[in-house]
């Protein structure tokens, strides 16, 4: 068994918003530790050593950005796994998040009953979006929650208000604290989500001209 720190806070990127993320890595399966979900990530010792055969950002996330805290057998599997295989999935990972976004949308302007669920789910396709991009693009690793507006080539282009509103809406959706969101911060996001859709498209629109020019 073995328990990680991971994240900002191993970035040194603390603010009010920031949480400790907890990374336990077990033998067995997950779904039977003892381990609190609600406080923990899970993974087996299997499934992250998959994870870093397939080169998956999370796994380039760990290695990065993570720090041992407890071991039962005084070894580091992190250190001990090396550094991940190349990233290689980033045109499905692009349509995956450009897909939740397109949902989210959808959703949002059906219903208002799940609005902070919406937004919540928007912020995570652009943070992630962004991330995939970075890595599997830009050869830079970009995993911090405002990795979207960190790129230094397509950087997202969106009002400061209308991010934090996003941001914001994600901490409640998962952590429950948080400010509620109003109608009008809400609009704010409405009112930009033409320019957060035409980035995902110019970002996919231009890696696949790359790709069939090469």
């Amino acid at each position: 068994m073995y328990i990680y720190v991971f994240g900002s806070i191993c970035r040194g990127e603390i603010d009010k918003r920031s949480d400790i993320d907890l990374l336990a890595i077990v033998e067995k399966d997950e779904s039977r530790t003892i381990f609190d979900k609600n406080k923990f990530s899970i993974y087996t010792s299997k499934r992250l050593i998959d994870l870093w055969d397939e080169g998956n950002p999370f796994a380039w996330h760990l290695f990065l950005e993570s720090k041992l805290i407890y071991s039962d057998n005084n070894c580091d599997l992190i250190q001990d796994l090396g550094k991940p295989k190349t990233y290689a999935n980033l045109e499905n990972d692009l349509n995956k998040f450009s897909n939740l976004f397109n949902d989210s949308i959808k959703s949002i302007n059906e219903s208002e009953n799940s609005r902070i669920f919406d937004l919540s789910m928007i912020f995570l396709a652009i943070r992630n979006f962004a991330t995939c991009y970075s890595l599997g693009s830009l050869n830079e690793y970009n995993f911090s929650r405002h990795s979207a507006l960190r790129l230094t080539k397509n950087r997202l282009e969106i009002s400061p208000k209308c991010y934090e509103v996003l941001e914001r809406a994600r901490i409640l959706s998962t952590r429950g604290i948080g400010e509620l969101i109003t109608k009008k911060e809400t609009q704010i996001v409405l009112s930009e989500l033409d320019i957060i859709k035409k980035w995902f498209h110019q970002i996919s629109f231009r890696l696949c001209m790359n790709s069939t020019t090469e």
